[in-house]
């Protein structure tokens, strides 16, 4: 029933505040977007392709290259969320999941308590577009990935996580990779 029918048929204050206040508000049982499994790197940065999963669906992978290094959370073989040091260009997140938003111009990223704020672009070499998050190199996102802190991702009202960490093995390189300037 659309909200202004709504209104029409309610009596008193309070009812019309709460239905105000609901009609403005997403659907708590929103679907998911849509998931593009083509890998979420851009021409020129780590591909990292998804080894096998042994008991999650969800499970880590590292790379590192010429350009950088990276960790990579796959969902069985979907790409669902990629963590970048890159030379030259400082933290690069991609968040396979977000849809871009006209208005949000920011996407946070956290490891545990240590939450880092990024500038958010929607991708325009992808179909359909996805998201990815920049900004410096945080030295202390990059310890708190490597004591195996879970981790976090909101751009706008979509989030991602809590996820647990990286394999200590994976999350070591990743840091020493990052404390590096990015490879």
């Amino acid at each position: 029933m659309p909200c202004s029918k709504s209104v029409r048929r309610l009596s008193g204050a309070l009812s019309v505040a709460l239905l105000a206040t609901a009609c403005g508000q997403p659907a708590p049982n929103t679907p998911a977007p849509a998931v593009n499994d083509a890998p979420l790197t851009a021409p020129g940065e780590p591909v990292v392709r998804p080894g096998p999963s042994l008991a999650s669906p969800l499970h880590w992978e590292a790379s590192a290259s010429d350009e950088g290094n990276a960790l990579v959370l796959f969902e069985n073989s979907t790409e669902v969320l990629r963590i970048a040091c890159l030379r030259g260009k400082g933290m690069v997140v991609y968040g396979g999941r977000f849809k871009p938003v006209g208005s949000e111009e920011r996407m946070s990223i956290g490891a545990g308590d240590v939450v880092v704020t990024l500038v958010a672009t929607p991708t325009t070499d992808r179909t359909p577009p996805i998201v990815k998050g920049e900004g410096p190199i945080d030295p202390d996102f990059v310890s708190a990935v490597a004591e195996g802190r879970k981790i976090a991702v909101n751009y706008g009202y979509q989030n991602m996580g809590p996820f647990d960490g990286p394999p200590e093995d994976r999350a070591k390189n990743f840091q020493a990779g990052c404390e590096d300037g990015g490879g």
